[in-house]
Protein backbone atom coordinates (compact mmCIF):
# COMPACT_ATOMS: atom_id res chain seq x y z
CA UNK A 1 0.00 0.00 0.00
CA UNK A 2 2.88 2.37 0.79
CA UNK A 3 4.23 1.86 -2.72
CA UNK A 4 0.88 2.85 -4.18
CA UNK A 5 0.74 6.00 -2.06
CA UNK A 6 4.27 6.83 -3.25
CA UNK A 7 3.19 6.47 -6.93
CA UNK A 8 5.36 3.39 -7.43
CA UNK A 9 4.66 -0.07 -8.77
CA UNK A 10 2.82 -2.03 -6.07
CA UNK A 11 4.64 -5.23 -7.03
CA UNK A 12 8.30 -4.17 -7.22
CA UNK A 13 8.42 -0.52 -6.11
CA UNK A 14 9.78 0.88 -9.37
CA UNK A 15 9.37 4.61 -9.97
CA UNK A 16 8.18 6.04 -13.27
CA UNK A 17 4.90 4.20 -13.66
CA UNK A 18 3.21 7.27 -15.17
CA UNK A 19 3.68 8.34 -18.81
CA UNK A 20 2.26 11.74 -17.90
CA UNK A 21 0.47 13.24 -14.93
CA UNK A 22 -2.87 11.68 -15.91
CA UNK A 23 -1.66 8.53 -17.72
CA UNK A 24 -0.53 5.39 -15.94
CA UNK A 25 1.67 3.17 -18.09
CA UNK A 26 0.15 -0.11 -19.25
CA UNK A 27 2.91 -2.11 -17.51
CA UNK A 28 5.53 -1.50 -14.88
CA UNK A 29 8.86 -0.64 -16.51
CA UNK A 30 10.67 -2.72 -13.88
CA UNK A 31 8.75 -5.96 -13.43
CA UNK A 32 6.27 -5.98 -16.33
CA UNK A 33 3.19 -6.02 -14.05
CA UNK A 34 0.03 -5.11 -15.98
CA UNK A 35 -1.74 -2.42 -13.96
CA UNK A 36 -5.17 -2.76 -15.56
CA UNK A 37 -5.78 -6.47 -15.11
CA UNK A 38 -9.40 -6.37 -16.32
CA UNK A 39 -11.82 -3.94 -17.91
CA UNK A 40 -13.10 -1.40 -15.41
CA UNK A 41 -10.32 -2.19 -12.97
CA UNK A 42 -9.86 1.45 -11.96
CA UNK A 43 -13.44 2.12 -10.94
CA UNK A 44 -12.19 1.76 -7.38
CA UNK A 45 -9.72 4.59 -7.96
CA UNK A 46 -12.63 6.83 -8.89
CA UNK A 47 -14.40 5.79 -5.70
CA UNK A 48 -11.35 6.59 -3.57
CA UNK A 49 -11.01 10.02 -5.22
CA UNK A 50 -14.72 10.73 -4.85
CA UNK A 51 -14.85 9.80 -1.16
CA UNK A 52 -11.72 11.78 -0.31
CA UNK A 53 -12.96 14.82 -2.25
CA UNK A 54 -16.41 14.66 -0.67
CA UNK A 55 -14.92 14.42 2.82
CA UNK A 56 -12.77 17.50 2.21
CA UNK A 57 -15.71 19.38 0.68
CA UNK A 58 -17.94 18.72 3.68
CA UNK A 59 -15.30 19.68 6.25
CA UNK A 60 -15.55 23.48 5.70
CA UNK A 61 -19.34 23.30 5.68
CA UNK A 62 -19.41 21.37 8.97
CA UNK A 63 -16.94 23.88 10.38
CA UNK A 64 -19.29 26.72 9.44
CA UNK A 65 -22.27 25.03 11.07
CA UNK A 66 -20.28 24.13 14.19
CA UNK A 67 -18.83 27.64 14.49
CA UNK A 68 -22.27 29.23 14.25
CA UNK A 69 -23.74 26.73 16.69
CA UNK A 70 -21.00 27.17 19.30
CA UNK A 71 -20.57 30.94 19.09
CA UNK A 72 -24.15 31.88 18.24
CA UNK A 73 -22.73 34.37 15.74
CA UNK A 74 -25.40 34.94 13.09
CA UNK A 75 -23.19 37.37 11.16
CA UNK A 76 -20.54 34.87 10.11
CA UNK A 77 -20.22 34.95 6.31
CA UNK A 78 -20.95 31.68 4.55
CA UNK A 79 -19.16 32.46 1.28
CA UNK A 80 -15.56 31.78 2.48
CA UNK A 81 -16.60 28.30 3.62
CA UNK A 82 -18.47 27.68 0.37
CA UNK A 83 -15.51 28.94 -1.67
CA UNK A 84 -13.16 26.61 0.20
CA UNK A 85 -15.52 23.71 -0.38
CA UNK A 86 -15.71 24.48 -4.12
CA UNK A 87 -11.91 24.82 -4.26
CA UNK A 88 -11.56 21.37 -2.70
CA UNK A 89 -14.03 20.01 -5.27
CA UNK A 90 -11.80 21.17 -8.12
CA UNK A 91 -8.28 20.86 -6.74
CA UNK A 92 -8.37 17.59 -4.79
CA UNK A 93 -9.30 15.32 -7.74
CA UNK A 94 -6.70 16.98 -9.97
CA UNK A 95 -3.87 16.88 -7.45
CA UNK A 96 -4.79 13.49 -6.04
CA UNK A 97 -5.38 11.63 -9.31
CA UNK A 98 -1.97 9.91 -9.62
CA UNK A 99 -2.01 8.93 -5.96
CA UNK A 100 -5.50 7.41 -6.13
CA UNK A 101 -4.72 5.48 -9.31
CA UNK A 102 -1.47 4.00 -8.02
CA UNK A 103 -3.02 3.29 -4.63
CA UNK A 104 -5.90 1.49 -6.28
CA UNK A 105 -3.42 -0.62 -8.27
CA UNK A 106 -1.88 -1.61 -4.92
CA UNK A 107 -5.30 -2.40 -3.41
CA UNK A 108 -6.11 -4.54 -6.45
CA UNK A 109 -2.84 -6.45 -6.14
CA UNK A 110 -3.27 -7.02 -2.40
CA UNK A 111 -6.87 -8.17 -2.76
CA UNK A 112 -6.24 -10.33 -5.83
CA UNK A 113 -2.69 -11.70 -5.94
CA UNK A 114 -1.28 -12.54 -9.36
CA UNK A 115 -2.07 -15.98 -10.69
CA UNK A 116 0.74 -18.01 -12.31
CA UNK A 117 -0.25 -16.91 -15.84
CA UNK A 118 -0.06 -13.24 -14.86
CA UNK A 119 3.32 -13.77 -13.20
CA UNK A 120 4.66 -15.48 -16.35
CA UNK A 121 3.23 -12.65 -18.52
CA UNK A 122 4.83 -9.99 -16.30
CA UNK A 123 8.19 -11.78 -16.35
CA UNK A 124 8.07 -12.13 -20.14
CA UNK A 125 7.48 -8.39 -20.52
CA UNK A 126 10.12 -7.49 -17.95
CA UNK A 127 12.69 -9.55 -19.85
CA UNK A 128 12.17 -7.46 -23.00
Amino acid sequence: MARGLAKRCPRCGTKGVFDSYFKLTERCPGCGYRFQREAGAFTGALLIAWVFTLALMILPLFTYVLWRGVTGNDHLAFWPFAALSITFAVVVPLVGYPITVSTWAAVDLVSRPLDPDEVADAEAHAAR
